[in-house]
């Protein structure tokens, strides 16, 4: 149900009482030692854990949605961990050893392999019987937290989905004014070619030393290039690494190319001394590549900069994968109801609609997604429909697809060879397909039943 009320910010957390009895969760709120457990009380309601990770003003936004979620359900207590650092290592210390919380934050490319390992409830019943409509939710935010006991993707439900970021096309529009080059289009997304031709206009290396005092791009998110270029990381049932196929292969070369041949995007060299993001932020990059999580950031800048769709290859349409984080509960927690509860406010309206004003996210709501609570018209980008455009048509990164992902680690490392100029893609892909498709089928052996 939805609470007609809106929380102010500076609400402190509530007290929480005495405790007896205990669940599986012992933490802190900075993710230390504590005493505090869930558990009964005393006074009849019930302590339940929650942890979560993010910066200063998202923990503070969270802690506000806890807060009034309590003053909802004051049956309820909850206590937040939060876990700036290292959270999947310690999660994973957390999950395995007995000690997690009652509901855990799950990154999409943790999910997988928590969720084979056993570790989350089966949600799809809670939420059938619940108030949420799955249905306005979008469908790629949704399908990165189903599992069939096999395959990721299918079958039930074991997380909500907390947000979507979907991933565009940043630039600097006062970098485009001072080279006299037309904004791109928040609507039709660049040729490569008419990339290429923008990114060599906004290089500048005033000295000719190969080094240039500002890139016309930063360095290119490989994924979406290939998706656009009609190519994939693996096949369709994902039992073989298919990035060395024609299409895959001119893409990954295309995005090689933009360092090593045309030297418009910094290369490995240049990226030591100073991030893609720092670049941008300090006018040494006239385009980047990012997520809808950097808004709240760049809103800060002192330039002027908007958003426009992804390039194109042969498809005609524009790509990348968006990240997304769930809820997930606990299989070993003791108390089922209260932790759906909670996971029921924060993955519905009354949570999505408080979550959505810090700017970090795109709600999972596609209804509430075309409101003022998204688009919030008078602040930074002018066009936020991009962001809409991009949940649409992104997919879930490659890290989604499987629960074992050594084999994604493995073509992250090869593909050094490849940003460096050492080999091409063709030669690299074919060289370390074998390798790929053992540690895929080695460690995903449920796929290949």
């Amino acid at each position: 149900m939805f609470v007609k009320k809106m929380i102010s910010l500076g609400i402190a957390m509530m007290l929480f009482g005495s405790l007896i009895g205990c669940s599986a969760f012992t933490g802190s709120e900075n993710g230390g030692d504590s005493a505090t457990q869930s558990g009964k009380n005393e006074d009849g309601t019930t302590t339940i854990g929650i942890s979560t990770w993010g910066s200063p003003d998202e923990l503070k936004v969270f802690k506000e949605l806890v807060s009034n979620f309590e003053e909802d359900n004051p049956d309820i207590k909850v206590k937040v961990t939060h876990i700036p650092d290292d959270y999947a290592g310690k999660m994973n210390t957390m999950l395995a050893g007995g000690t997690a919380p009652d509901v855990v934050f799950a990154s999409d490319g943790d999910f997988g392999r928590w969720v084979s390992a056993d570790l989350f409830l089966n949600m799809q019943e809670l939420i059938d019987n619940s108030d949420i409509n799955t249905d306005d939710m979008w469908e790629s935010a949704l399908v990165r937290y189903k599992y069939d006991g096999k395959t990721l993707g299918e079958g039930d439900l074991y997380a909500l989905p907390k947000d979507i970021g979907p991933s565009v096309l940043y630039y600097n529009k006062e970098l485009f004014d001072k080279a006299g080059i037309p904004y791109p289009s928040p609507e039709k997304p660049m040729s490569w070619e008419e990339y290429i031709e923008i990114a060599k206009k906004l290089t500048i290396d005033e000295n000719g030393d190969g080094k240039p005092e500002q890139y016309g791009m930063g360095p290119l998110w490989w994924e979406g290039f290939v998706w656009s270029n009609g190519g994939n990381v693996l096949s369709e049932d994902r039992k073989e690494f298919v990035l060395n196929s024609p299409e895959a292969v001119e893409a990954m070369q295309f995005v090689a190319d933009m360092s090593n041949k045309h030297n418009v995007a910094p290369d490995s060299r240049a990226l030591e001394a100073m991030s893609a993001d720092q670049m941008f932020e300090s006018g040494k990059v006239a385009m980047v590549f990012n997520g809808r999580w950097m808004v709240p950031t760049y809103r800060k800048l002192n330039f002027d900069w908007n958003v426009a769709p992804f390039p194109a290859g042969k498809t005609g349409e524009s790509s990348g994968w968006s990240g997304s984080v769930g809820y997930a509960i606990n299989k070993k927690t003791k108390f089922v109801d209260e932790s759906f509860r909670l996971v029921e406010y924060l993955a519905g309206e009354e949570g999505q609609t408080i979550q959505t004003e810090l700017g970090f996210a795109i709600p999972t709501y596609k209804s509430l997604s075309n409101t003022d609570v998204f688009l919030q018209p008078g602040q930074k980008p002018e066009n936020p429909e991009v962001f809409i455009q991009a949940a649409e048509n992104q997919r879930p990164g490659p890290w989604s697809m499987t629960t074992n992902n050594k084999w994604l680690d493995t073509v992250n490392q090869k593909l050094a060879d490849l940003w460096n100029g050492k080999k091409s893609a063709e030669e690299l892909l074919n060289e370390i397909k074998p390798e790929v498709d053992k540690h895929l089928k080695e460690g995903n052996p449920a796929i290949f039943e």
